[in-house]
């Protein structure tokens, strides 16, 4: 049984390494609802200007307006 498991951990893994390294090229667009880092990352376009470097590059963040609350 143990066996199955560690190849299941071993391809999870490996699938999510795959995963990980898609959002490095810079040759393709991302898909519709997504937003393109400078580095070429692709992240959802929903967390683009939420204060989190999603990016690895802080591309995410960048000329985002920021609204105050005036009522202070």
């Amino acid at each position: 049984m143990w066996t199955e498991v560690g190849k299941l951990m071993l391809l999870h893994l490996l699938l999510m390494e795959l995963h990980s390294t898609q959002g490095t090229h810079t040759d393709t667009d991302c898909e519709t609802g997504q937003f393109q880092c400078k580095n070429g990352r692709c992240v959802p376009t929903l967390w683009r200007c939420d204060d989190d470097d999603d990016c690895s590059d802080n591309s995410d963040e960048e000329n985002c307006r920021k609204y105050h609350n005036l009522s202070n």
